[in-house]
């Protein structure tokens, strides 16, 4: 870890603004950053789960794709113990009854090995008089939507006082923010700043791939009116290869073929957009269009190019294909490869 000595105005109280990572999945933590608590709690309209529960789960259907660790989710399974676990179908949302037993996630993983976000991983309840719920709620608009996960007045174990945090992800992007309104709990209290939560991000499996990130383990380093944000670390733009077949148009006949494209798009971070356009020296519109990548980083595109030339010109014709991709941290990459007619089947 980094540490940066930043005296906050925070009274006369010391604060290190620090950041971790990355870890090998590209993720850095930061806690410099401004809080600003999206308070969606009373007439702000969140929706309310887990009421009166205690060790529950939930099923969350996303807003939109959350893009973790470069994998797509479109649902969650929030738990009471301020864990928010991304699964790929309802029925996994089972099994996390055990989770409120919090775990150091460099010696041992969440219950199911499953994709998780922990803001506050410690033994929660709603279950007791004065508690709040689970709120959630989308704000905004596509394609810049925020969706907010509030853990509202709940209690940790044994504690007269309870604690409100939540989790924001935003659209487009691989950021998770984490905010802090009430973890100051008292001196003598054991869950004072977070001293009995697990705090971090994790990939399934990520004890063997070090594909998980953790701020804390059962100490007592957050405060009230803080957060901390986890993104993607990328400087560079996306790696990208390209093959046409067939590379050669004969006859010239001035027929439509079909070429396909084919190749490979790779980042630190999400391909956000790829897309493909087609130019040649007769300056003719030619096709072009989105291209879908898939999750192992592959693609194929198939466009149609016609077999004809000039006569006269020695050289024949050349397509040049060009392959341009983005990531979500705006950085732009391309890759070229042509196909040719040539002037005579000799060239």
């Amino acid at each position: 870890m980094v540490a940066l000595a930043a005296l906050l105005a925070c009274g006369s109280v010391l604060v290190w603004a620090a950041t971790k990572g990355p870890d090998a999945g590209g993720y850095t933590a930061t806690d410099e950053l401004v809080y600003s608590f999206v308070d969606i709690s009373g007439s702000s309209g969140g929706s309310s789960l887990l009421a009166g529960t205690d060790d529950g789960t939930a099923v969350l259907t996303l807003p939109f794709l959350v893009r973790f660790y470069g994998q797509p989710y479109s649902l969650a399974c929030v738990s009471t113990n301020g864990a928010l676990y991304l699964v790929t179908s309802a029925g996994e949302c089972s099994g996390f009854e055990g989770d409120f037993a919090n775990t150091d996630l460099t010696a041992a993983p969440v219950p199911n090995d499953r994709p998780a976000i922990l803001p506050l991983w410690s033994d929660l309840t709603f279950q007791v008089s004065g508690a709040g719920s689970v709120l959630y709620q989308t704000l905004g608009a596509a394609p810049n939507r925020r969706f907010v996960v509030q853990w509202n007045d709940a209690y940790p174990q044994g504690s007269a006082n309870p604690v409100t945090f939540q989790v924001v992800l935003t659209e487009g992007t691989s950021a998770i923010l984490f905010q802090y309104q009430t973890v100051d709990l008292g001196a003598g209290n054991p869950a004072h700043h977070g001293a009995q939560a697990t705090i971090g991000i994790r990939k399934a499996g990520g004890m063997t791939t070090k594909q998980q990130l953790q701020w804390s383990y059962s100490v007592p380093v957050i405060h009230n009116h803080t957060a901390l944000l986890f993104s993607m670390l990328d400087a560079t733009p996306p790696a990208i290869t390209a093959v046409a077949t067939p590379a050669l148009l004969w006859p010239p006949n001035g027929k439509p073929v079909s070429v396909t494209v084919r190749g490979t798009i790779s980042d630190t971070s999400r391909v956000a957009s790829a897309r493909f356009t087609v130019t040649d020296e007769y300056g003719l519109v030619q096709p072009a269009g989105p291209i879908t990548v898939a999750a192992n980083g592959t693609y194929s595109v198939t466009l149609s190019l016609v077999a004809d030339r000039n006569g006269n010109d020695l050289d024949g014709r050349k397509y040049t294909i060009i392959i341009v991709a983005t990531d979500e941290g705006g950085h732009e990459g391309s890759a070229t490869t042509t196909v040719t007619v040539p002037h005579d089947k000799g060239k």
